[in-house]
């Protein structure tokens, strides 16, 4: 028995006789999702839990393109009981580029980290204006509250 036409993933997923690899296959966005979001938890420690509150996805990612990510902590609350703290943070998926190595001396502008989530088009726009090596490689942005462990450091004398 066939599924539904509905629940066929689109011919742009996996059709590499209609359409090229490299250019015109697009990796599924929850994919892109996954990838940023792994990317970015190795340097956050211990997700107890996450909610993602928004995502935009801005350029498309195709198969063999590299992810990585980078992450802004816009609000920290560590008023939670135990040792728990409560993040929300704003994570980019940057595509083909080594965040570290490439973007180490290069200022980056804050207004793409802080404030409300923007629309693709402003994101590109602000990229293309004050940051040009990240113009057209932002394949997602995500805003996410976390709760984790809480990083403190107390000294405990017996």
């Amino acid at each position: 028995q066939l599924p539904p036409p509905a629940r066929l993933p689109p011919p742009r997923h996996f059709d590499t006789r209609r359409y090229d690899p490299l250019t015109e296959i697009y990796v599924p966005g929850g994919l892109v999702l996954g990838l940023t979001m792994s990317a970015s938890s190795r340097d956050l420690h211990e997700i107890l839990h996450e909610e993602i509150i928004n995502v935009s996805f801005i350029n498309n990612l195709h198969p063999g393109n590299v992810v990585s990510a980078i992450t802004y902590v816009q609000k920290l609350d560590d008023t939670l009981p135990g040792d728990l703290e409560s993040l929300v943070v704003r994570t980019f998926g940057i595509k083909n580029l080594d965040v570290v190595k490439e973007l180490d001396d290069v200022p980056l502008p804050l207004e793409l980290f802080e404030g409300e989530p923007r629309k693709p088009k402003e994101i590109e726009k602000i990229c293309k204006q004050k940051c040009p090596k990240l113009s057209n490689k932002i394949v997602v942005v995500t805003d996410r509250q976390i709760l984790r462990q809480a990083s403190r450091r107390e000294i405990f004398l017996l």
